[in-house]
């Protein structure tokens, strides 16, 4: 018996069972006078590598910091800001409660924002100095709009504005000891202290003005409009931060048991109020050139693997066959160079059409199968791979004759026209996932990877190739 067409049927029944996702016009209900036939075919990919100047901005993580890649030759660096959340009907205890100043006015005893990050990349003991700005109350950074990687964000500064306050720190904490920076529940933050005064305005507004507290749009309206996290100095380290927290501490008084208590009243950048990342690169442009035999996915907001699939010469002397799987692999090339602080590789990529990469990330959308797909790094074979792009390309091919016939062009005039519709772009993404009691998993979000990775992938001037697989329905 010929094993090869043993394996060969087996394939094509196990392809035809799977087969309702591709291309549905020429699939149907078959009876015995059908004869199934199948083919393969290998077709050419370009690709290059392009710039991503800005990208939607909707981590829940912000980044702090500036480091050098020795393989690329770029540095990158990263500020944030962040409004504060105000829990709903927050209220303070009771004005006569509340311990005084020697005047008999309320005055917080301090106050302080605490970054909390549980990774950093680069070196722990190397200074960095920040500086902390309040944003401009009468240009509030609004929920209904979306905010990129190259935000300006001097837009959103008062004129003439001066920090609240300057701070110098390392990573590790050296002022703890060792057995409390590595204890299993130290979470290593950074404390600024900010000046009394901006405590205290926020006690006052919240006994004076309890409407305020309402929720977190009227505490950013009309109390702290959020802050602003500048790099001053520093290069070498790059903290990936999870939540900011702003805290005011104050007095009061229990009446019944006639104690002194100390609190804290806390406003914490979460999911529900704005955080944005402003990402600068240096010049990226050498790692464009499209005489190398790679291309790179780099990040943050920094460059993406654009791909050229060749549908039309899929789709040559096929008109009538079914794609039963389109096989797409990227190979990793090793890093260049033997230094430590070479940036890691991205661990997931997603693949999506050129001219919908915006909107997916503004749309907060999930790789759906048809025009997006994410794959993870296997670190066995040094890959990337795209198991089955069929239903992109299948339907690339019907988009295209349904629009050479609406608009009466050529094949020729139509790509000519539309120079993206057969284009894609790889960059590395962050994918949130939740699995069922089924054990079902379910994207929940897919977001840019905001943190510092970098891959260069086999293509450029080394041309890819895209393996098919085909079925022919006969009478």
């Amino acid at each position: 018996m010929n094993y090869r067409l043993a394996f060969m049927a087996c394939t094509i029944l196990a392809a035809l069972c799977t087969g309702c996702d591709e291309d549905t016009g020429s699939l149907g209900i078959t009876d015995s006078a059908d004869i199934i036939t199948s083919s393969e075919g290998a077709y050419s990919v370009r690709s290059r590598s392009i710039l991503l100047d800005s990208v939607v901005a909707n981590s829940n993580k912000s980044y702090l910091g500036e480091v050098y890649d020795p393989e690329t030759e770029t540095s990158i660096r990263a500020e944030f800001l962040s409004q504060f959340y105000s829990i709903e009907n927050y209220a303070l205890p009771a004005d006569n409660l509340i311990i005084k100043n020697e005047a008999g006015e309320l005055e917080a005893d301090s106050a302080d924002v605490r970054i909390y990050y549980s990774n950093y990349y680069g070196s722990g003991t190397n200074p960095m100095k920040i500086q902390v700005f309040e944003l401009d109350p009468n240009n509030i950074l609004r929920e209904d709009q979306t905010y990129y990687s190259d935000i300006d964000i001097s837009k959103y500064l008062p004129e003439g504005a001066t920090p609240l306050c300057t701070k110098t720190f390392t990573p590790s904490d050296y002022t703890l000891s060792e057995s409390e920076r590595t204890s299993t529940t130290h979470y290593d933050n950074v404390r600024v202290r900010l000046p009394k005064s901006f405590g205290t305005r926020i006690l006052r507004a919240a006994s004076e003005h309890p409407e305020w507290f309402l929720n977190s749009w009227q505490f950013i309206h009309h109390v702290c409009p959020g802050l602003y996290f500048k790099l001053q100095s520093g290069t070498g380290t790059m903290l990936e931060l999870d939540v900011a927290a702003l805290n005011v501490y104050f007095r009061y008084r229990d009446a019944e048991k006639d104690t002194i208590y100390e609190a804290i009243s806390r406003f914490s950048a979460t999911p529900e109020v704005i955080q944005s990342t402003n990402i600068q690169n240096s010049d990226l442009t050498p790692l464009l050139d499209t005489s190398l035999p790679y291309t790179y996915v780099k990040s943050p907001a920094a460059v993406a693997t654009e791909l050229t699939l060749p549908v039309d010469e899929i789709f040559l002397n096929h008109e009538g066959d079914s794609i039963n799987r389109a096989r797409l692999i990227l190979t990793r090339l090793n890093s260049s160079t033997q230094e430590e602080n070479v940036l890691p590789m991205p661990q997931t990529l997603l693949l999506v059409r050129k001219q919908q990469l915006n909107s997916f990330f503004m749309n907060r959308q999930v790789s759906d199968g048809e025009t997006s797909y994410t794959t993870s790094f296997d670190q066995n074979y040094n890959t990337y791979s795209f198991n089955n792009l069929s239903v992109l390309i299948s339907m690339l091919h019907r988009e295209k004759l349904i629009g050479m016939k609406r608009d009466g062009l050529t094949s020729q005039q139509w790509n000519e026209k539309h120079p993206d519709w057969n284009k894609v772009v790889v960059t590395p993404v962050v994918v949130t996932s939740n699995t069922s009691n089924s054990n079902v998993t379910t994207q929940t979000s897919v977001t840019h990877n905001f943190s510092l990775t970098s891959a260069r992938l086999v293509g450029g001037a080394k041309p890819l190739s895209i393996q098919v697989i085909y079925s022919t329905y006969k009478r």
